[in-house]
């Protein structure tokens, strides 16, 4: 008896800490906020607001298929410092606000100054129908003197400029 009455006073314990955890959302926009369990929200930044000190990640071209978009991203590197890896995570939103797919860019050896391409195919969904595509992650990098050992959480994310782009919508 002793044993359950500690098992559902720790099960009640983490139930309160699930409650107070913040949830992201976004606005119309499409700027990112957390919503607290208190009712109040906050806009969530992500850094990187000067392309002249960041990996300036843009959309180059567009192309639309039959039931997919291909979307051809340059990254250019204004960091000074090479990039040796840089893993960008992107989710794909339906014009009903629903994440339709994610997918990941993986740039490599980018010296500063240079400029890489990479293009990513989302299925089953046409471009007409992708409402945004937002830039989430980059966990998983290693450049400077940063790697996915020692970032600090969202360091590496912090580091990206996504520019604004009249081709398709794309946030971070």
């Amino acid at each position: 008896m002793k044993h359950l009455a500690m098992a559902i006073f720790l099960f009640s314990l983490s139930l309160q800490a699930l409650a107070q955890v913040a949830t992201q959302a976004y606005t119309s926009d499409g700027r990112r906020v957390l919503l607290d369990s208190d009712g109040t929200w906050e806009y969530f930044d992500v850094g990187a607001s000067d392309p002249d000190n960041s990996a300036v990640l843009r959309v180059t071209e567009v192309y639309e298929m039959d039931d997919a978009c291909r979307v051809q991203f340059r990254l250019t590197n204004n960091l000074g410092y090479r990039i040796s890896s840089l893993v960008p995570r992107l989710a794909v939103h339906n014009m009903d606000d629903i994440v339709y797919t994610e997918r990941s860019l993986s740039y490599s050896a980018v010296k500063p100054t240079d400029s890489k391409w990479k293009s990513v195919q989302f299925t089953g969904l046409g471009c007409r129908d992708i409402s945004r595509v937002v830039v989430f992650d980059a966990s998983r990098c290693k450049m400077g003197e940063i790697d996915q050992f020692n970032e600090e959480k969202g360091e590496c994310l912090s580091r990206i400029y996504v520019e604004p782009s009249d081709l398709i919508n794309i946030i971070k």
